[in-house]
């Protein structure tokens, strides 16, 4: 899978209350899809004190709200407090998310989330229920594309695999930082730290690594703590497991960075520099 972000659990630690975490999942979501991200991980750190580990869940549970689209979302999250403020997040607007809304919009070979309703019926967003000999689940959405839609509209389960353009991203949850590092060797992992070298000095080395890998794994640390200070027991097994530590942001004028504003910097120059490398087409290539 060409480009995976790794943030913290701890994430949200600096947001007081539910609508500003809300909030601010929101603005992450929307960085990883304008750049392109396929699938985002969550990191365990073990520093979430007990009435914060529910921040963990919520994190995961908003990145995936926000991932399914609109006409969807109903079905698979039933309304519970803590989405309670996911009117305030924006549309991801990715091409998971379409407009047309009438079995009259579809056309042969679209493709759309759909899930299953009932045994031979499957909901694809069109106002009326599809039907569909095979079964599918009811609450994690199943790639479908339009086979014909005369005389009536018939549609077959595919996979992420097998779409050539940039279709939103995944939700990963893992327990060990340094495990996943150590299974993702193929990939070029990327460390971002406001103590590293800076990016341009590393630029060069850095594209052609990834010329060869075509797949980067970059990993975040959280809005108070960096992935050392985070991990610091396994600090030494970062770094034997990691490619590159960089420095996106050199010479910033705040004295602290929020991690939306540093995923956000981040991915850009990785965007600048290896996008059209790792990433499938977005919109207007």
């Amino acid at each position: 899978m060409g480009l995976q972000v790794a943030i913290p659990d701890t994430s949200l630690i600096d947001c007081s209350d539910l609508r500003q975490k809300t909030v601010k999942v929101g603005l992450l979501a929307r960085a990883m899809a304008i750049f392109r991200v396929e699938r985002v991980i969550v990191y365990k750190t073990g520093k979430l004190r007990s009435k914060a580990k529910r921040d963990s869940d919520l994190l995961v549970r908003l990145f995936e709200f926000m991932d399914t689209p609109q006409y969807l979302r109903k079905r698979i999250f039933p309304m519970t407090p803590s989405l309670k403020f996911t009117g305030l997040l924006p549309p991801l607007r990715t091409r998971s998310h379409p407009l047309e809304s009438t079995p009259s919009d579809l056309s042969a070979g679209m493709i759309r989330w759909g899930v299953q309703v009932r045994l031979g019926k499957v909901d694809i967003g069109v106002g009326l229920l599809i039907d569909h000999s095979e079964t599918l689940s009811e609450r994690t959405p199943t790639l479908l594309r339009i086979i014909e839609t005369n005389p009536k509209i018939r549609v077959e389960a595919i996979g992420r695999h097998e779409i050539d353009e940039y279709w939103g991203f995944e939700v990963e949850r893992i327990a060990s930082l340094v495990d996943k590092l150590g299974e993702s060797s193929h990939m070029t992992r990327i460390i971002f730290s406001r103590k590293a070298p800076p990016y341009d000095r590393l630029e060069e080395e850095i594209i052609s690594t990834v010329s060869n890998t075509k797949a980067i794994l970059g990993v975040f640390g959280g809005p108070k703590q960096g992935v050392s200070e985070l991990l610091l027991d396994e600090k030494e097994a970062i770094k034997e497991n990691s490619d590159f530590w960089v420095n996106t942001i050199t010479g910033q004028g705040t004295e602290t960075v929020r991690l939306e504003e540093a995923v956000l910097a981040s991915l850009a120059l990785i965007n600048k520099s290896v996008g059209n490398i790792v990433t499938p087409p977005g919109f207007h290539n």
